[in-house]
């Protein structure tokens, strides 16, 4: 398994940090991607040759841990949101772990919801 540790910023503070697994056999090819500016799940898509299929995601508040707390400059123990979503390809193969832990102060999540009947 190959580990992506990344740091996102706003207005050059600290956002999120991404924790990324992705099966080595695909992921070796990411360690040569301009990963700042180009989207993984592209990269993920062209190296596999297949489409990404589906995702899981939970989100959920957790204290922040000495290394979260570390690199997102937050207080020990401060509540962070956290993002787990495990990306499957067409064919239903995982190929991409992440946990995401985004400071509270720092994001707003919104969305839409649609009934379908």
């Amino acid at each position: 398994v190959l580990y992506i540790e990344r740091l996102r910023r706003l207005n050059g503070l600290p956002l999120s940090l991404d924790l990324t697994y992705v099966p080595l056999d695909i992921g070796t090819a990411l360690l040569d991607a301009d990963l700042e500016n180009t989207d993984v799940f592209r990269l993920l898509e062209s190296i596999s040759g297949q489409p990404l299929g589906h995702a899981e995601i939970t989100l959920e508040a957790v204290n922040a841990d000495a290394h979260s707390s570390a690199v997102l400059q937050a207080p020990r123990g401060a509540a962070v949101l956290m993002l787990e979503r495990l990306t499957h390809l067409a064919d239903g193969r995982p190929v991409d772990l992440e946990f995401i832990r985004f400071r509270g102060d720092r994001i707003t999540m919104s969305g839409l919801l649609r009934r379908s009947l």
